[in-house]
């Protein structure tokens, strides 16, 4: 359960960046990165079905980072921001509460934005529009 692995959306993405925002207007999730080095920002606009999402300090996710520790320091988890997780408990969760309401929609993806003080999940059915935000 919980298999992650690292998400590259674009080959030049810096690894490790920082929350500026997060935003739900009701017709989408934007989340707004920076890279803390060169002060570039991307926005992550998940527009079409969010299902569920949650942001946590990850200082209150202590077991998640255990687990990343032991089973995933390859990722260099630590070190980089983006990831995908595959068997998400996160997702069985939301299927249990849904009573499964969304189960047969295949393509659900679970995005994990790992910062250094915030860990973002988004259960999504479509990919977010990444751009550079100038």
């Amino acid at each position: 359960m919980n298999e992650w692995e690292k998400w590259i959306p674009l080959e030049s993405i810096p690894a490790r960046l920082y929350k500026e925002s997060l935003i739900d207007d009701g017709d989408s999730l934007r989340i707004i990165l920076s890279d803390e080095t060169e002060g570039q920002k991307y926005s992550f606009l998940f527009d079409g079905l969010v299902l569920s999402y949650r942001n946590s300090d990850e200082g209150s996710r202590l077991r998640t980072l255990e687990h990343l520790h032991q089973h995933y320091a390859h990722l260099e988890y630590g070190n980089w921001t983006l990831f995908k997780v595959k068997n998400s408990s996160y997702l069985e969760w939301f299927n249990r509460e849904s009573l499964k309401r969304y189960e047969s929609i295949v393509e659900m993806e679970h995005y994990v934005f790992l910062t250094s003080n915030d860990v973002i999940e988004v259960l999504s059915v479509d990919a977010p529009t990444i751009t550079k935000v100038v």
